[in-house]
């Protein structure tokens, strides 16, 4: 039986992923797909998500992570999206498994 793709940010949160942002100079943030989710909608495609670099304007690679607690890193950081007055903010917090 052949698994399907994961496509989407609901299927992605389904299977507790991680969504990792990484550029070509070295600048990498992680976020929880079940956060994107809540902002772009189940339906959205990781791949297509727009992500930009302080450092930077290259072109952002994008993947999805498997989440298994046991393997992370203590101090993976995480960044999650918030709207606040219809504008998307972001901040820092420490990734709880």
């Amino acid at each position: 039986m052949a698994h399907e793709p994961i496509d989407t940010l609901g299927k992605a949160t389904r299977h507790n992923m991680l969504v990792k942002a990484e550029c070509s100079c070295g600048n990498v943030r992680y976020c929880r797909s079940a956060d994107l989710m809540m902002v772009y909608g189940g339906g959205a495609d990781p791949q297509t998500l727009k992500f930009d670099c302080g450092r930077c304007k290259p072109q952002i690679k994008i993947t999805l992570l498997e989440v298994h607690p046991e393997h992370l890193p203590k101090r993976l950081m995480i960044h999650k999206p918030m709207k606040v007055g219809g504008k998307i903010t972001w901040y820092t917090e420490r990734f709880r498994g």
